[in-house]
């Protein structure tokens, strides 16, 4: 036990090193494009030894894939609160308030943005931050399933991972066309979302017993 506890104290520097080095990258992000930064600039913002940074980081990028596993648990903490329902509201509206969130997050958080739906965003990066989108889709459909009763589907968990590869795309389609994710662009986005899951479901499905979920969307 006593080494255990020396452990800990041992490796709590570092813990806190990669901290400042990932609120440093997040900082920059804020005022920089993701392809300007390099991973000096970012030990120089967050007063580390460059050679410390290197330690912890390959490169710019090591850095860039542990900061969207931050920015995905943020997003998940997001999605996971209840959304508000009333008596006459529908699945597909608890599906566009989802949405909403999701734009209302990114736009912000310039660093989510960026690492996540920018035309800049390297395929690399994308493809990690699709974990943190397979964990959202299925908060997507424990969000409806706890209100309504969804129908048996094969795959169904697959079905809404696709429906938020959906709601990213109108995201980065907003980014590459407004540079931002402009209202528009929102509504897009939840009629595709909407429209793709109801070849799907059908359009009413049986709501569950209970009241509804007081909560801000």
């Amino acid at each position: 036990m006593k080494k255990k506890k020396n452990d800990v104290l041992f490796r709590a520097p570092g813990i806190a090193r990669r901290k400042r080095l990932l609120e440093a990258a997040r900082g920059l992000l804020g005022t920089r494009d993701l392809d300007q930064i390099s991973l000096a600039d970012v030990a120089r913002a967050a007063r580390i030894p460059k050679s410390s940074a290197y330690h912890y980081y390959g490169d710019i990028m090591d850095l860039y894939v542990q900061l969207i596993a931050v920015l995905g648990e943020e997003m998940l903490e997001d999605v996971s609160r209840p959304v508000r329902t009333g008596a006459r509201d529908s699945w597909s509206d608890v599906v566009a308030a989802l949405v909403r969130r999701g734009a209302h997050y990114f736009g912000h958080h310039r660093a989510a943005r960026q690492l996540l739906i920018s035309p800049k965003t390297p395929p690399a990066l994308k493809l990690h931050d699709r974990q943190s989108d397979r964990r959202i889709a299925r908060l997507f459909e424990e969000q409806i399933a706890s209100r309504f009763v969804l129908p048996a589907r094969k795959a169904r968990t697959v079905i809404f991972f696709r429906a938020v590869e959906i709601a990213d795309l109108m995201f980065s389609l907003s980014m590459l066309e407004h540079g931002a994710i402009t209202a528009s662009m929102t509504d897009e986005a939840v009629r595709a979302v909407v429209g793709y899951l109801h070849a799907h479901f059908p359009q009413t499905l049986p709501r569950r017993a209970g009241p509804a979920v007081a909560s801000k969307a």
